[in-house]
């Protein structure tokens, strides 16, 4: 009976790690003195619900430690790195960098969405075998984990589909390498893309989509093997059409689109109440002036009459 117990445990231990794996990563966390209490709030952050973004890769779970490195803003490192960067990972060494004095750049928000995001990240270069991933697909799979859908998504989705916007995912994908501006346009069109191909072809089409790429397949095959459309047409649905009917009309028929037309039309009535008031107090200038002007003309004219008669 022992021999049997101790055969099915060595068993056991062979087997895929799928079957060790948790629910929740398991933070290794270096941070120098004066970040130990972001240390401990990483740490804590590390023990909380990271269902979201297990889902959307498909992973089943942590199988492994995910390094966490804290730096301040004087290190070296953070020198040389955008100050739009508030983290990045390397996702196939299970590395995750964080400068913590930067977490209010968009999409991160807070400490909790930023974690979230790289930890997202972790998790695609898990769920591709580290194979290679296209950069708008990974950003928008690691924020669209990371955080909900928001009004500030939705106010930078509507503010970057105007003008010379990206009109596909190469643009995308070329958007990362620009300006902040660019990029911030870009985080927002790649979230709301993955979105997008969530609700057009299931909330389980990304995870499919990450299978396919560790299966050696292109990203556009894996794409059209989950989807059961080519990218192409995808692109061509959600930067042509989507747009406007997932995004503008909603946002213009919104509680928050009223509100602001009701705030820019009394805008515009305080603005016309201080033209016809700065207008009305020019007038009663102006006649007050003729008024001096005749009042001081009959003056004048009636001196003048005193004195011929004199």
């Amino acid at each position: 009976m022992i021999h049997r117990c101790v055969f099915l445990c060595c068993l056991l231990a062979t087997v895929s790690p799928h079957l060790w794996a948790a629910p929740s990563p398991q933070l290794v966390v270096e941070a120098p003195a004066e970040l130990a209490a972001v240390a401990e709030e990483v740490r804590s952050i590390g023990e909380g619900d990271f269902s979201a973004g297990l889902h959307i890769t498909g992973v089943i779970g942590f199988t492994r430690p995910i390094r966490v490195v804290l730096l301040a803003e004087n290190s070296p490192l953070a020198q040389e790195v955008p100050a739009w960067v508030s983290g990045f990972a390397r996702g196939s060494e299970a590395v995750i960098v964080l400068f913590p004095a930067r977490v209010h750049s968009y999409p991160d928000r807070n400490l909790r969405t930023l974690v979230h995001h790289e930890v997202a990240h972790v998790l695609v270069a898990q769920a591709a075998r580290g194979r290679p991933v296209p950069r708008w697909f990974n950003e928008g799979v690691a924020t669209v984990a990371a955080r909900e859908w928001g009004i500030e998504d939705r106010a930078r989705f509507a503010m970057a589909v105007l003008g010379a916007r990206p009109h596909g995912v190469r643009d995308l994908d070329a958007s990362f390498a620009g300006s902040g501006p660019h990029i911030m346009r870009a985080y927002a069109l790649s979230s709301a893309f993955v979105r997008f191909i969530q609700r057009r072809y299931g909330p389980t089409a990304p995870a499919i989509v990450l299978d396919g790429i560790a299966r050696d397949l292109s990203f556009d095959e894996a794409f059209h093997r989950a989807t059961g459309e080519r990218l192409a047409h995808a692109e061509q649905i959600f930067f042509e059409k989507d747009v406007f009917w997932k995004t503008w009309l909603p946002f213009l028929t919104s509680t928050g689109a009223l509100w602001m037309a009701i705030t820019i039309l009394a805008l515009v009535a305080i603005r016309r109440r201080r033209v016809q008031s700065q207008q009305m107090l020019e007038a009663w200038d102006e006649e007050e002036e003729i008024a001096a002007e005749r009042q001081m003309l009959r003056s004048t004219n009636r001196d003048h009459k005193n004195d011929i008669v004199n």
